[in-house]
């Protein structure tokens, strides 16, 4: 029973260890991932950019596209093709990638969500990304309740490889408070129709 044990406990050390090796070989072969330039925009619910709804167990949902979606309005709605991200998801090309997440918040708790700090490999295709969080005032719609800040950012992996996955570390900018880590992967869903 002791051998089993130990040997257990050797796997799992093993594993660790490659873990630990296979991101300290990633970023050796793909170099760094620098973000190139982004925004956000901080709107009412109501007015929906992205395609599909918020999970019931979070407030925050994002994607990577290592490519252009075949179509945006897969992804985005009327409402954001009319505005600043209508042709953004084109910048995922080559070595780079784009991140488009949301965050939706009370009214009295309005915030700005943005990449603001590192990026780095913790695996073969997963990537930790900092996204930093600004407390602001909304100006916008008197009715809006709940609000949503939509980011889109283009990074650029240095030597091509993008991850397939990453964890958002969202921080208080000021405070450096952790608003906790997200995961996010590809695109999975589409838009069917504009009251989804």
């Amino acid at each position: 029973m002791r051998r089993r044990a130990l040997l257990a406990s050797a796997a799992s050390f093993s594993l660790a260890s490659t873990a630990g090796c296979l991101t300290d070989v990633r970023r050796t072969v793909s170099g760094h991932i620098y973000q190139d330039h982004g925004y956000a925009n901080l709107h009412a619910a109501a007015e929906q950019y992205v395609c599909g709804s918020f999970p019931d167990d979070t407030d925050v949902r994002g994607w990577l596209f290592s490519d252009p979606p075949d179509d945006q309005r897969d992804v985005l709605t009327e409402q954001a093709m009319q505005g600043e991200f209508s042709n953004d998801l084109l910048w995922a090309e080559g070595d780079s990638f784009v991140l488009l997440f949301e965050v939706r918040m009370p009214r009295d708790e309005a915030a700005f969500y943005n990449v603001g700090g590192p990026v780095r490999w913790t695996g073969w295709n997963t990537a930790e990304i900092s996204i930093r969080r600004s407390a602001t005032h909304f100006n916008g719609d008197d009715d809006a309740d709940v609000l949503v800040c939509t980011a889109l950012t283009k990074l650029d992996a240095e030597n091509g490889g993008v991850p397939s996955e990453a964890t958002l570390a969202i921080r208080d900018q000021d405070t450096g408070e952790s608003y906790g880590n997200h995961r996010v992967g590809g695109w999975t869903k589409q838009c069917s129709s504009s009251s989804e």
